[in-house]
């Protein structure tokens, strides 16, 4: 049987450009490093160069779920308090169980309240709302309500963390690593800021704050800029709906306590080189205290403590860092829980 010549010629004009692929890819794996941060991922931006490299400390994470029987505070957060561990430098340092939600897993805020108040958990007396600063006035400006349905669990075992970055590995995926060279290129070219797909990154005055290779530059994620834009009036409403929360609680022998998370871009903002960047943003934390809301200003507190470490929130990614986490748990365990 014959091969069909055209069937050969197919083959080498199929097998050329995957042989090409294969020969630039792989030295740019190398040379880029796996990905590790949300914001490297997204914005297609090197972790060689955006990747952190001091050493974090481990956390000891306490279990989340059906194996917290008898909690005495209750959150309800977003992804700073997925992964479990601000609550568990807190249940560490006040000796308590604390259960955790997701929004996405109670249906709506209102339904989780009801829940909360109809619960049988007899030594509940603290309810936590948790919120990063961009989404406070989009979640709360409008007081949603939704069907009765029970709040979903989010299932975390307890176990040591360990925070590691990988930084040898392949991953063939020309989405990524075509763009990243492109931004590689833009940032070697350029002393202002960049942005790509959803991240933003903008020179700093100075290259102590974070330990990555270009650590005079902030990524994140561009999100983060529209506060600017918010109305006086939605930032009211937002606030309000806060305090009604929170007198409705108190009703119920419930004490809530509110911790809005600064944005990376608004911890950092002072240290921006663009003058134009450095527009005050919102001040959540002040109208929350006029409004004789409970709240935990973490604003002031990160602000200090960047001066004196480096990687509060991750080089590469729009979350804190275990040490910055375990600050936040300092703050937090400040209020009279």
């Amino acid at each position: 049987m014959k091969t069909d010549p055209r069937s050969l010629l197919y083959l080498k004009w199929f097998a050329f450009p995957v042989l090409v692929f294969f020969v630039v890819a792989i030295p740019l794996n190398l040379y880029f490093e796996p990905i590790s941060g949300d914001l490297t991922r997204i914005g297609h931006w090197a972790e060689r160069d955006y990747g952190w490299n001091l050493p974090q400390p481990s956390v000891a994470v306490h279990a989340n779920g059906f194996a917290v029987q008898n909690p005495q505070i209750l959150v309800l957060g977003d992804s700073f308090s997925h992964p479990n561990i601000w609550q568990s430098y807190l249940a560490e340092s006040r000796n308590l169980e604390i259960l955790s939600f997701q929004y996405q897993d109670v249906g709506c805020v209102d339904n989780w309240l009801r829940w909360v108040k109809e619960k049988q958990y007899p030594n509940v007396h603290e309810v936590v709302i948790e919120i990063v600063e961009r989404s406070f006035v989009p979640l709360f400006r409008i007081q949603n309500t939704c069907g009765n349905r029970i709040p979903k669990l989010v299932e975390i075992p307890a176990r040591t963390e360990k925070p590691t970055r990988p930084q040898k590995g392949i991953m063939l995926d020309a989405g990524y690593l075509l763009p990243a060279t492109g931004n590689s290129l833009r940032a070697a070219m350029s002393n202002g800021r960049i942005v790509s797909g959803d991240v933003v990154n903008v020179p700093l005055v100075t290259d102590k704050l974070f330990s990555n290779r270009r650590s005079n530059r902030l990524l994140y994620y561009s999100d983060d800029d529209l506060k600017m834009a918010w109305s006086e009036k939605d930032m009211t409403a937002a606030v309000q709906n806060l305090k009604r929360i929170q007198d409705d609680l108190a009703l119920a022998g419930l004490h809530l306590v509110v911790i809005v998370v600064p944005d990376k871009s608004t911890t950092y903002r002072k240290y921006m080189v663009d003058e134009a960047r450095k527009v005050q943003s919102p001040d959540i934390f002040g109208q929350l205290k006029m409004a004789g809301v409970n709240n935990v200003n973490l604003l002031d507190s990160f602000q200090k403590a960047v001066e004196e470490t480096v990687d509060l929130y991750l080089p590469n990614d729009t979350h804190l860092s275990t040490q910055g986490y375990k600050i936040m748990a300092l703050k937090v365990a400040d209020e009279k829980f």
